[in-house]
């Protein structure tokens, strides 16, 4: 009796997803822009979008305060809210997918079978919901761990172009656009926001809130007060900020080496105990023989 329950149960909710994939199908325009990486099998949210719609379901509250902070972070402000409501497209469509799926496979199975599919299904929605609404928050941790390790060189190679006679703006372009990694992909998105209008200032403070990092936040507030300032300070300011940033990264180097070496501690310890242990048991075994 059980069993056929399950199975009623997963096909309404199969029958429920098909219905709001075609409903929300008016979607499917602003889905394919997705990248495929960050949103896989993207063609499965219009159902997400379309259960959106309703009022129980609507992105709001904490959790939709902490996803548009999230996509402001990542993507922008701009494209903050359409982000922010396809992370939440998403998770609803993998969770509606996930339940439907099981349920209905654990309708054809009696007994354990069927309860180990049903709470399968349960655990796998419960996952798939944690994992999509806190990949964001990963990203920007690994934006930000980024960002610290390649800002020492960008800074040097920006401080070198003013000392050498570049204004700013040129020098932050060449730097920009003259290497890969995470933070030159964020100056060059500054570059952009200047050329579409943007005043530096602005788009410089823009540049530190999408690191997520507390150096470069710290770096950017500072540049701003010596443009604000003016005097020709700029080629000092950004020599001292290329050393201080430079003694910062061998300090995290080094901090990080040690807590390596401290996390060896214990493994070595265990490993020196079990061979000492293997040496007495051997040598006791050698004395009863």
């Amino acid at each position: 009796m059980g069993s056929f329950i399950i199975l009623g149960i997963g096909t309404v909710l199969t029958v429920l997803f098909l219905v709001l994939l075609f409903k929300g199908a008016a979607y499917d325009d602003l889905i394919e822009p997705l990248d495929s990486d960050a949103f896989p099998m993207k063609f499965l949210y219009s159902a997400g979008f379309a259960l959106q719609d309703t009022t129980l379901l609507r992105l709001r509250g904490k959790l939709g305060a902490r996803l548009r902070d999230s996509a402001s972070l990542y993507y922008g402000k701009k494209f903050g809210e359409f982000y922010a409501r396809a992370v939440w497209a998403q998770a609803l469509s993998f969770v509606l997918a996930s339940l439907a799926l099981m349920f209905l496979v654990a309708g054809f199975f009696s007994g354990d079978n069927c309860k180990f599919f049903a709470m399968a299904g349960v655990v796998l929605a419960v996952l798939a919901a944690y994992y999509f609404l806190t990949y964001s928050d990963g990203e920007l941790k690994k934006r930000r761990a980024a960002c610290e390790g390649e800002l020492p060189n960008a800074i040097s190679k920006l401080a070198l172009l003013v000392n050498s006679g570049a204004t700013l703006h040129e020098a932050w372009k060449m730097v920009a656009f003259g290497k890969e990694g995470v933070i030159y992909e964020l100056m060059r998105r500054s570059c952009e926001a200047m050329e579409n209008g943007r005043a530096e200032i602005d788009s410089l403070y823009d540049f530190g809130v999408w690191s997520n990092s507390p150096d470069v936040k710290k770096f950017t507030s500072a540049l701003i007060q010596s443009i604000e300032r003016g005097g020709g300070e700029l080629p000092i300011f950004l020599a001292n900020q290329s050393g201080e940033l430079w003694s910062q990264h061998r300090q995290r180097l080094l901090q990080k080496g040690e807590q390596a070496a401290s996390a060896l501690l214990m493994p070595i310890a265990l490993m020196f105990v079990g061979v000492m242990l293997i040496v007495i048991a051997s040598a006791l075994q050698s004395f009863s023989l």
